[in-house]
């Protein structure tokens, strides 16, 4: 019998294995309001005041009477989202380290909550019937042509149809990283930018912004499972490999354009853990969030689906 049979594998402590994602662009997009009720309103004002009227006045005229304010509202409505699940008492004392029952199982929950959150706004921007103002990209026109696609004549258009549809050009650009890992290398951007020969790396976060005319550069790193449970796994992008300009206020404040909101109930991500004895001696951990992803003006953004091949 070799002497290795006998030896008890032992776990790594100073290591594991496990993707937990970073780089969420869910709530950099949307500006957050905090809400006390499940439903309200949000103020919204037509477009009156920017008319042209008839205002000179002279000698004994009267001032010519307007209706420079005009009002509406849309309904939001706040839904619940949780999950919940449990440590058993032979899982915490049959677990060696680095497994760690309660702060796995919390971990868990809570990164399938802000990935359903990502998921589910990357969705509705890459939605055409969403977004109605919207290209598709194909075949050579894909900004993963360096040679015959045309990225700035993109952007330039996305940017002109924002400002003439909603007042404010674009100050967002938003991709996944997919989208990122290709466009930053197109030799049309870093001729423009004057690093066609001599720019090792591809562009930066800031140089791409400065291209493509925008302030800030949002990317979605988020991978989410496809696969069902027990089949191959099978990873997807977030908001996929579409590219969305957009208006993004840093803050939400009245009298602003905004794509939307981001309307919580509570603070993101409530943890709650409670003793329970089926099976015995067990914690229940539940994961909560409440919130609606408010798209208020669609005009605030322009949706390039299938960016890249």
């Amino acid at each position: 019998m070799s002497q290795m049979t006998a030896i008890v594998d032992k776990l790594l402590t100073q290591a594991s294995s496990a993707y937990i994602p970073e780089g969420y662009a869910c709530e950099k997009i949307l500006p957050e309001v905090r809400v006390a009720q499940k439903s309200g309103k949000l103020a919204k004002y037509g477009t009156n005041h920017l008319r042209i009227e008839q205002n000179y006045i002279g000698g004994r005229g009267e001032y010519r009477r307007v209706e420079a304010i005009t009002r509406s509202q849309d309904t939001y409505t706040v839904e619940g989202h949780g999950v919940e699940g449990i440590c058993t008492a032979d899982d915490k004392a049959n677990l060696d380290s680095p497994y760690e029952c309660l702060r796995d199982e919390t971990l868990g929950l809570t990164t399938q909550l802000m990935i359903e959150k990502e998921v589910s706004l990357g969705t509705a921007l890459g939605d055409t019937s969403t977004l109605t103002n919207n290209t598709t990209l194909s075949g050579t026109a894909q900004w993963s042509d360096y040679t015959n696609s045309d990225p700035l004549g993109d952007a330039s258009t996305a940017r002109t149809t924002i400002q003439d549809g909603c007042g404010r050009p674009p100050n967002a650009l938003i991709m996944s990283w997919q989208v990122w890992n290709q466009i930053r290398f197109s030799g049309k951007i870093l001729d423009a930018l004057g690093y066609k020969y001599n720019r090792g790396g591809g562009l930066s976060h800031d140089e791409l912004a400065v291209a493509f005319g925008v302030d800030k550069l949002i990317i979605s790193e988020v991978m989410y499972e496809t696969a069902a449970e027990g089949q191959t796994s099978s990873l997807a992008a977030a908001f996929g490999k579409n590219a969305i300009f957009a208006v993004v206020p840093d803050r939400a404040a009245p009298y602003q354009v905004s794509l939307g909101y981001r309307i919580q109930q509570s603070a993101p991500r409530r943890v709650y853990k409670y003793a329970i004895n089926n099976p015995p001696g067990s914690t229940a951990i539940l994961v909560e969030d409440n919130y609606d992803l408010f798209l208020s003006n669609v005009s605030a953004a322009y949706l390039i689906k299938n960016a890249v091949a």
